[in-house]
């Protein structure tokens, strides 16, 4: 997933490069790169999700990681695995109508017309992937326990 968001990312980069270069140097602007980065954009963060549920590398703040025990910790991480998995799925169930409304809809970009739903696309991706990535992850946990934090476990002595 990294490296295909990366790709994604080049993508961007270059196809920025490649639009500003036209515009300045040779008086001839790309037209609809605002809905080709849109979707990219889109793609981009969509595709990379599912690594970083995958890896378990959300975004934590440890305000009581310090101050309590190693099973402590590993409780509460797999409580928020849990609610994790709740919040994906239930955001999951929510986007299926604006979805399906984009759909039925065929509303289009401005220049390009590129149906509107297919931005979309990555974003179900992203969520379905998230949600199979989190039950990997919880399964692993369990049937393996949660890695160690080499700083805070040699704190404790565990």
């Amino acid at each position: 997933m990294g490296l295909a968001a990366a790709l994604v990312l080049v993508f961007m980069m270059l196809f920025t490069t490649y639009a500003v270069s036209m515009r300045n140097f040779f008086d001839a602007p790309v037209l609809g790169v605002v809905d080709i980065m849109e979707l990219a954009l889109v793609a981009l963060i969509f595709i990379a999700m599912p690594g970083v549920f995958l890896r378990d590398e959300n975004v934590t703040v440890d305000v009581i990681d310090q101050l309590v025990s190693r099973k402590v910790r590993v409780a509460l991480r797999f409580f928020g695995l849990v609610l994790t998995l709740g919040f994906l799925i239930m955001m999951m169930i929510e986007m299926i109508e604006p979805a399906l409304d984009k759909f039925n809809e065929e509303e289009v970009t401005m220049t390009l017309e590129i149906n509107r739903f297919i931005h979309w696309i990555p974003i179900i991706f992203g969520f379905v992937v998230s949600i199979f990535a989190t039950i990997w992850v919880i399964y692993f946990y369990a049937r393996h326990g949660a890695p160690k934090d080499p700083k805070l476990d040699a704190e404790f002595g565990n």
